[in-house]
């Protein structure tokens, strides 16, 4: 994580990192000095934890700080190696919901043989969804799509391994 930063504070001179952590293990990797800082926290979610208990109760964890930090307005994205429930869990209780939208999903840029990629919302973050659920998941990708990647008129397909009832629209 710290070498990604390290690169990416080199390659964009407009992007601003906060990193969460034990601060001594962090700096010995750190050599981008400029438009980093290091918030100090010995408190971590293990991959092991059990996430909304961990989010609820690590208060000072690494990845809750972060959430805090977006939901504050202090950052503006959250990434994160560690525990991906966590890591959910931190969306819902810490940062909140977007209107409309009842559960977050995963979201990747997957790479193509023409460059240009294509996205792929939840990734199996959630294992039952409804399909309410998978008409908001394609709404938030298409947005995604639209808005940060700057493709109009995206289009939505859906790869399932499962069964869902029909939405009635």
């Amino acid at each position: 994580m710290v070498e990604g930063v390290n690169q990416a504070v080199a390659a964009f001179v407009d992007v601003e990192i906060i990193l969460y952590g034990d601060e001594s293990k962090i700096k010995e990797y750190l050599t981008a000095t400029e438009r980093v800082t290091v918030v100090h926290t010995d408190e971590k979610i293990n991959s092991d934890d059990e996430p909304a208990k961990a989010i609820r109760r690590k208060k000072n964890a690494s990845m809750v700080l972060a959430a805090r930090a977006v939901k504050n307005g202090e950052a503006q994205a959250v990434l994160s190696a560690g525990n991906t429930g966590a890591l959910l869990a931190a969306g819902l209780f810490v940062v909140g919901r977007i209107k409309g939208i009842e559960r977050p999903g995963l979201l990747s840029t997957l790479p193509t043989t023409d460059g240009k990629g294509f996205d792929m919302l939840d990734l199996g973050a959630n294992a039952e969804n409804t399909a309410k659920h998978l008409h908001q998941y394609g709404i938030l990708g298409s947005f995604y799509a639209e808005n940060v990647r700057g493709i109009k008129k995206p289009r939505v397909g859906l790869l399932n391994n499962g069964t869902e009832d029909l939405l009635e629209m």
